[in-house]
């Protein structure tokens, strides 16, 4: 069986790094500029130079999104982009825009090209299209089924790609105006203020106080706020499918959050095998569900999506465990810790490192950078703290949230 790319956000280097770390094939990153992630974080013109080298110097590969859609203000600043990208050498380059992409034959043309989702690839003639161009890969649209893809993998020799985990935006392949009208911020430009996640009624102008259901039908979504996209599951489908490259949504999530999912779908990933039936571990499952998220579905993967898969309770983000720190560097059984929380002597925290998942620790002492044994700590602070066998420079540790100090 042919094994998937997986392929990791990177809203920043920190995540980018952990990303790497906890086993992502490639990372896709972007310029604020440029991208359709502005609140990200992002990369100036020196860290995406560096986050290329870094990339390569662990054999992983790197994509840069230049997704947005353009207004003829923005020509001039992309075609110096473009220039720029043209001597950093990314893997790739992802985009939408048709004149976007011909800027990139002509100035950069040995940059391979993948097709965004937002370009709305639903079927095989559009497929073939961007293909004759000399597209390198597609991210197709969320809203084809399994079956669609299939026909588009007989179709077709490019790489496909499908989004298998994350945030899902349920306009039409994320090509939305409701930011744009609402808040004057426009997500087709990576302004985007998530304002399908806000608490809407439905209320005729005739009838008021009469509040409506909103549902969906087999031509898609309109209102709004779905259950995040998990595909652990069926890994196999996709696989079968044709499908090349495994996409976790996420720039704008946290480091916990890129480094449990990477680390849950290497592992799922690793374990597919033409010669033994895919199991799904149930620590995976339980591993998802730390994260913040609105609840699973699979999506359109299956056909409609049941209106039982909308979250009509607003964003209702639920996560059951929060970041302690990253270890930054481990020498004679014990761990240098860059803190993001408090943390006291006593408290019981989790190292997310191969072979000590779902191990409670309590923290027996803490050493200050001083060397000096001390009770708590804050959020900035660099501590000193045993640590078990296995753990690793860049590991994450964590714990339940409100579980402080109850060893």
């Amino acid at each position: 069986m042919k094994k998937p790319e997986l392929l990791a956000p990177a809203g920043d280097f920190e995540k980018l790094k952990t990303a790497i770390h906890y086993g992502a094939d490639a990372v896709y990153i972007g310029d604020s500029r440029f991208s359709l992630r502005g609140k990200a974080g992002n990369f100036n013109p020196d860290e995406l130079r560096e986050a290329v080298n870094y990339s390569h110097e662990h054999d992983k590969k790197v994509y840069v999104t230049v997704n947005i859609f353009p207004h003829n203000r923005d020509i001039s600043d992309i075609e110096k982009h473009i220039e720029f990208l043209n001597d950093i050498r990314p893997d790739a380059v992802i985009l939408s825009d048709p004149g976007i992409f011909a800027m990139f034959r002509k100035k950069a043309p040995e940059i391979n090209i993948h097709i965004s989702t937002q370009a709305n690839i639903t079927n095989a003639e559009s497929a073939k299209f961007w293909e004759s161009l000399g597209a390198k890969r597609l991210v197709l649209a969320r809203e084809l089924s399994v079956d669609e893809i299939k026909e588009i993998r007989k179709k077709t020799k490019i790489e496909l790609e499908v989004f298998v985990h994350g945030s899902i935006c349920i306009s039409y392949s994320g090509r939305c105006y409701i930011s744009s009208f609402l808040a004057q911020r426009s997500g087709n430009t990576g302004e985007c203020t998530n304002s399908c996640r806000w608490n809407y009624t439905l209320m005729e102008e005739k009838r008021q106080g009469e509040h409506f259901p909103v549902f969906e039908d087999d031509r898609g979504t309109y209102l709004m706020s779905s259950r995040d996209l998990c595909m652990i599951e069926h890994l196999p489908v996709l696989v079968e499918a044709g499908i090349d490259s495994f996409k976790i949504e996420g720039r704008m999530k946290g480091i916990n959050y890129v480094a449990g999912v990477v680390k849950v779908y290497r592992e799922a990933i690793d374990s597919l095998d033409d010669k033994k039936e895919y199991k799904v571990n149930q620590r995976w499952l339980k591993e998802l569900s730390m994260f913040s998220s609105r609840g699973y579905t699979t999506g359109m993967f299956f056909g409609k999506q049941p209106d039982a898969d909308y979250n009509f309770d607003g964003e209702s983000y639920r996560m059951s465990h929060e970041l302690v720190g990253v270890v930054l560097e481990v020498n004679n059984g014990f761990a240098k810790v860059g803190l993001r929380n408090r943390v006291d002597a006593g408290d019981r925290i989790e190292y997310l490192t191969p072979g000590l998942e779902g191990k409670l620790f309590a923290i027996d002492s803490i050493k200050d950078i001083e060397g000096a044994v001390i009770s708590s700590a804050r959020n900035g602070d660099i501590i000193f703290i045993p640590v078990p066998k296995g753990v690793r420079p860049n590991d994450l540790i964590r714990r339940e949230k409100n579980f402080r100090n109850s060893a």
